[in-house]
């Protein structure tokens, strides 16, 4: 598989809770798909937890070039977003938030008790989300005769896409949908050219929006 193909993202959205030192810790992870849908989260669940003591975050989006920013929530510069951020990066993910919500106990950490809870507590949150390796690719509709569908599905299979990528919808003909990796780009686009001449093919286009 070409390099730089391949990312890693979380599996699904989490949420876990540690008491350290009598502080509760609670850890939110959420799949954020941009930038604007990870501030949102964001502003919803220091909403839902505004009696909290602190609500401390940070995220990385996107994949050729991540943005990814963090913040302190109140807590000491570089105790708390820094450690969040510092498990997601250790973690190899993006289009991941983490809010760490904190309700204070009436003991203090210290500098390096703070660096210890918030980053034990994201990565919690990671183990409990799980991860998910994704690749780059595009969008793509094909429009094939009710014969062919097998036949195309076993040329894409030889090419390491499963039966499982595409989602058929069934009319006049077959259309299928699915998701072709970067990598092969160039080779589909080739073969499906081929197809649309010897007639297996009715059609095929790219569909907005890559993942």
């Amino acid at each position: 598989m070409a390099k730089g193909s391949v990312y890693l993202e979380p599996r699904e959205n989490a949420k876990v809770e540690l008491t350290i030192r009598r502080s509760r810790f609670i850890g939110h992870l959420r799949v954020a798909g941009s930038v604007e849908e990870a501030k949102k989260i964001i502003r919803e669940i220091s909403k839902e937890h505004s009696n909290a003591t602190h609500n401390c975050w940070a995220y990385k989006v996107g994949v050729d070039f991540p943005q990814k920013h963090y913040s302190d929530g109140g807590e000491p510069s570089g105790t708390a977003g820094k450690p969040i951020l510092g498990e997601i990066e250790r973690a190899n993910l993006t289009n991941a938030v983490i809010v760490v919500t904190r309700y204070y106990g009436g003991i203090k950490l210290g500098v390096k008790g703070l660096i210890e809870a918030y980053g034990q507590t994201a990565r919690e949150a990671i183990k409990a989300a799980g991860v998910v390796r994704k690749v780059k690719g595009k969008e793509i509709m094909i429009e094939v005769p009710y014969d062919k569908q097998s036949l195309i599905y076993s040329q894409f299979k030889s090419m390491g896409i499963d039966d499982s990528n595409w989602e058929a919808l069934y009319g006049e003909k077959v259309r299928l949908y699915g998701k072709i990796p970067d990598f092969l780009v160039e080779e589909v686009e080739e073969l499906l050219s081929n197809y649309v001449g010897q007639g297996w093919v009715f059609s095929w286009s790219w569909v907005d929006g890559a993942y």
